[in-house]
């Protein structure tokens, strides 16, 4: 019944290149293996299978419809490419036991992924996409046997925008009023949330125009992620005064970039701050933050100043989830353009970001502006992140913690210490360094923030150094 394939779930899915390591007999088959499983650990009657934009998407959603409808689950499917919050929030909202979508999310467009979202509308957890894989492991000859004999059918589809986007709209309208009419570009990036953030903006009474608009599966010939390399247009655009902000999302829209006039290019970390920040002053933000242990220091600020836990995690989201769900932490952070929300959802969402950033924005008058009030606050913070590529990265990493610290004493002020994930140096003007080994690519990614460029630059030579003198 076919050779016994191998996956593993990353920390957001399984990931592959398509029809090299991820086609439809793995999308079979992890449909399979995740149906099995779930069925038997939580229960499993109600499953919405969602889909983002890129080549074959649509294809390995159906898959997974119609494997689910092999056994006998009430399955249903979207009209159109989805978001991924958005698919998260309406299968928690509207009672699904298990959400399934079909997205490689922010990667190059040759790669596709599935992952697997619980009924509370959080990424699966470790333990149990351990035991998804352990199921196929122990079951494989019959899994392969099972879904070489799915028969393709059609299945109803749903629209969820409606009851997200009113959903979005009146969270925002609780927390901010927009006074002033910004002008708005908003740039989806060709991906799934386009008719979501420029549609929920105008309702918030901005002037919206939007730019790559349409679905396209090669993204206009660039990764779909909104960092400065990839939205380079629309950075000139605002820049150039046409407009008064952007927003801009990767592909299946838990991410967010944004820019302003003055600052261009605003970073996650800036856009972190800012938004938690104004939910912070606003007493919406009453128990803890959760802050990646890459994500800036200036969460820490905000927290202190307004009385807030801080909850150090390590890289992943999967990671704060627990935070939010147990009611010790309010918001969730990460600097991969990240933000998560206890009364939302618990996992990024870029579109209700950008909502209450663009919200924020107008009622202060300027996205400039409210970025400004962060440097008056809490001073100006340079970070940036230096992916080093190193065979068998992480395992560089991991066996050489202590001569890592060692060799940054020799050079650096080290006043402490975090190894939650890698190894990270605090020093003593308030910077920090973490190095960590990527689990997936041969690399060791760098993330520093430091008070000045030029002090940024000698912490990073430092680090390259180091990593580069080890065996």
């Amino acid at each position: 019944m076919g050779e016994k394939l191998k996956f593993r779930f990353g920390t957001d899915g399984v990931r592959g290149i398509i029809d090299k390591d991820f086609n439809e007999r793995l999308v079979a088959v992890l449909a399979e293996s995740t149906i099995r499983y779930w069925s038997r650990r939580y229960g499993l009657k109600h499953l919405l299978v969602g889909y983002d934009v890129r080549t074959r998407s649509r294809t390995y959603a159906t898959i997974v419809v119609n494997v689910a409808l092999n056994h006998g689950i009430d399955t249903v499917i979207t009209g159109k490419p989805t978001p991924t919050p958005v698919v998260a929030w309406f299968g928690f909202r509207f009672g699904f036991d298990l959400i399934i979508q079909i997205t490689a999310s922010h990667n190059p467009p040759i790669y596709n992924g599935f992952k697997v979202i619980s009924r509370i509308g959080a990424p699966a957890q470790e333990e149990d996409t351990n035991q998804i894989e352990k199921t196929y492991q122990e079951e494989a000859e019959d899994i392969n046997k099972s879904v070489s004999k799915i028969e393709i059918k059609d299945v109803p589809a749903i629209d969820p925008s409606g009851d997200y986007v009113s959903h979005v709209i009146n969270d925002t309208l609780r927390f901010f009023k927009p006074r002033i009419k910004l002008r708005v570009l908003v740039d989806p990036l060709f991906g799934t949330s386009i008719d979501y953030t420029g549609r929920i903006l105008r309702e918030l009474g901005m002037d919206v125009v939007e730019t790559h608009n349409y679905y396209d599966d090669r993204f206009g010939g660039r990764n779909p992620n909104p960092e400065p390399d990839n939205i380079p247009d629309t950075i000139q655009q605002v820049t150039s005064g046409a407009y008064d902000a952007a927003v801009a999302h990767d592909c299946d829209a838990d991410r967010i970039g944004a820019v302003d006039p003055r600052h261009g290019y605003l970073s996650p970390n800036n856009i972190i701050t800012i938004v938690i920040n104004e939910l912070a002053r606003r007493g919406v933000i009453k128990r803890g933050i959760t802050r990646s242990t890459s994500t800036t220091n200036i969460v820490d600020a905000i927290a202190s100043k307004y009385g807030l836990r801080i909850y150090e995690v390590p890289v992943g989201f999967k990671h704060a989830v627990k935070y939010l769900v147990s009611g010790e932490a309010d918001v969730a952070s990460e600097e991969s353009s990240g933000l998560a929300y206890s009364w939302h959802v618990p996992d990024k969402d870029g579109i209700y970001t950008a909502s209450l950033l663009i919200a924020a924005a107008s009622e202060y008058g300027s996205l400039s502006g409210l970025f400004d009030e962060i440097i008056r606050e809490y001073g100006v913070s340079y970070f940036r992140r230096v992916d080093l590529p190193v065979v068998n990265g992480k395992e560089v990493v991991d066996r050489n913690k202590d001569l890592i610290i060692e060799r940054l004493r020799g050079v650096e002020r080290v006043v402490g210490g975090v190894r939650i994930d890698g190894v990270k140096a605090l020093f003593d003007d308030g910077s920090w360094v973490l190095i960590r080994g990527s689990g997936t690519e041969p690399l060791v990614r760098i993330y520093a923030e430091a008070h000045s460029a030029g002090r940024l630059n000698e912490i990073i030579s430092a680090v390259v150094s180091i990593i580069q003198s080890l065996k």
